[in-house]
């Protein structure tokens, strides 16, 4: 995609785009509904997990949402459809279901244990699970999974980048006939294998996440938003009436999977409300049980004051940074980087963001098990000063690129402002989103520095540093390491670590030294805030029910009524 985060934390900011190759799925702000996900909150902690919280159910869930981009799993690219149908439609591995870090863990989902991996990482063999029924009733099998990875790319997914390293991926994307060479399934042993081109360390994540899901075989290669596809997982789609309404129901032929419990209510009830403020209201006068947008910031401290117990604050998984230019006068000089570092005031920033937000300096997002806390960058404009006249480039004109919008508009002014005052000559140049990932990721603009944002696809580090500052994957147009990232040992661990299958505590390490070489040893970006989501919740929903998800945020299934 073209630098939108999938996640569309703000709809009206940025378009989807299709491919891992094409990437760019991080992307700049703007107002409106939130996405992204993680699991922080500052209500009541990070709650607890869905398998806790079982056994409480009750009849309906009557949600506030907003319109969601698709219901297909094989189109849906925004946390709108997929913290909805990631309940719905499964595929052979899936995330476990709990706060914290710990729900980036993939898990065994149709598949009925994680694959068997050959030794130079590009074989992956699955067996699925015995009996298993799509809600229809016609049994899953392993052809399923080949067709439904197909199909992707007869319907233009948004996701086909995703598994382009599959043998015969490429071929296919192009002649849409004959299926895909690594896709090799035995419907009476239940197998599935996968064959890649090259080794990806990240593949398990991907086969988790929605665009992953297995579908009938015959599912046609259109939208089947509004008509409703069988589905693997505990609910399935009862109605979806675009802009207006959905309705989610148990499905009958769920047989429950360890670590995807059957989950507490026994129907979704969803009202489309376009606009901020008519979604809270509809909790507060008793309509709804949960308000899926953004609270408004001028409506926060109300809410703060009167509803505490029923406000959830979390962090989802996200950065907001200032990319420099490390080909581009004054940013080619490591000074003139550490000097942006510590003149910004990270606290000022966050309440350009209405308060909504939480300082960082990391690139990764505090929800990651390979965070590590950095803190090397004091406010301090007397030692930028210093470090811009030990760059040489005190004086220099700089073009400060950013947004036409709130909060990227604001953000932007209040970095030129800072910048004249540490010796530069700044000014902003503010373009509308839908041009403006475009622009600065085309290298006959020289963008010097630039406001930028990132949120996640799926949990994992490659999802990061390898796509935004991965010097071998700087292209002249498309570019998503717009600040042109380039350092030889830093691109040599990436490549490394891009192998490794597993994320064990070693591997963790190395990619947090990533993360603290490219913010201090390198100064190459300037991360300042982890923008923050509100879920406010009806005085009849049990708080202590409530934990959000490193990946797909607040778990509906999970949540349950005082009694």
């Amino acid at each position: 995609m073209t630098r939108k985060p999938r996640w569309v934390w703000l709809l009206s900011v940025c378009a989807l785009a299709a491919g891992l190759s094409l990437f760019a799925a991080g992307c700049g702000g703007g107002g409106g509904s939130k996405s992204g996900n993680s699991s922080s909150t500052s209500s009541s902690g990070e709650g607890g997990t869905a398998s806790q919280n079982q056994g409480k159910t009750f009849a309906s869930f009557r949600v506030t949402w907003d319109a969601p981009d698709y219901f297909d799993p094989g189109l849906s690219y925004t946390v709108t459809g997929w913290q909805i149908i990631q309940h719905v439609y499964l595929g052979l591995l899936g995330y476990k279901e709990t706060a914290g870090p710990g729900g980036a863990t993939v898990i065994p989902a149709l598949a009925q244990s994680l694959p068997t991996v050959s030794a130079d990482g590009k074989d992956y063999k699955f067996t699925l699970r015995p009996n298993l029924k799509f809600s229809d009733g016609t049994p899953v099998k392993a052809s399923d999974f080949k067709a439904s990875i197909e199909r992707l790319y007869k319907v233009d997914s948004p996701g086909v980048g995703f598994f382009d390293q599959i043998v015969g991926a490429d071929t296919f994307s192009k002649t849409k006939k004959g299926g895909i060479s690594g896709l090799v399934v035995d419907d009476n042993a239940r197998t599935v294998e996968i064959k890649l081109a090259t080794p990806r360390g990240d593949f398990l994540n991907i086969l988790g996440i929605p665009f992953a899901a297995i579908l009938p075989a015959g599912t046609p290669p259109s939208d089947q938003s509004t008509k409703g596809l069988p589905a693997t997982g505990p609910y399935m789609q009862q109605s979806y009436k675009p802009n207006r309404s959905f309705v989610f129901v148990r499905n009958p032929n769920y047989t429950e999977i360890p670590g995807i419990p059957k989950g507490n209510p026994d129907k979704l009830l969803g009202t489309i409300v376009s606009e901020d403020t008519a979604a809270l209201q509809t909790v507060l006068n008793g309509k709804s049980d949960y308000d899926f947008r953004t609270i408004p910031t001028d409506r926060l401290a109300e809410v703060q004051s009167k509803f505490k117990d029923q406000l959830h604050l979390y962090t989802p998984a996200n950065t907001y940074y200032f990319a420099m230019n490390t080909r581009t006068p004054p940013f080619d000089k490591l000074e003139a980087r550490q000097a942006v570092n510590y003149a910004i005031d990270r606290a000022a920033i966050v309440r350009l963001f209405g308060g909504l937000g939480v300082t960082t300096q990391n690139f990764l997002p505090p929800t990651y098990p390979q965070y590590k806390k950095i803190d090397t960058y004091t406010h301090d404009l007397a030692k930028a000063k210093q470090l811009v006249k030990q760059s040489g480039t005190a004086g220099m004109k700089i073009t400060v690129w950013g947004l036409n919008e709130a909060p990227s508009q604001p953000t932007v002014e209040y970095l030129a402002d800072v910048l004249n005052k540490i010796g530069w000559k700044a000014t902003p140049k503010l373009l509308a989103h839908d041009v403006y990932f475009t622009t600065i990721g085309n290298q006959a603009t020289k963008a010097q520095i630039m406001y930028t944002d990132w949120y996640q696809d799926y949990p994992h580090p490659l999802d990061w540093i390898d796509v935004l500052l991965n010097g071998n994957r700087i292209t002249e147009t498309h570019n998503n390491n717009v600040g042109n990232a380039k350092f030889a040992a830093a691109d040599q661990l990436i490549e490394k670590l891009k192998k490794e299958p597993e994320l064990t505590d070693p591997i963790n390490n190395q990619w947090a030294t990533l993360d603290h070489d490219y913010v201090v040893k390198y100064s190459a970006v300037a991360p300042y805030l982890n923008i923050e989501g509100t879920d406010f919740f009806s005085k009849d929903i049990d708080a202590g029910c409530y934990y959000n998800h490193v990946l797909f945020q607040f778990d509906w299934t999970a949540i349950c009524k005082k009694s």
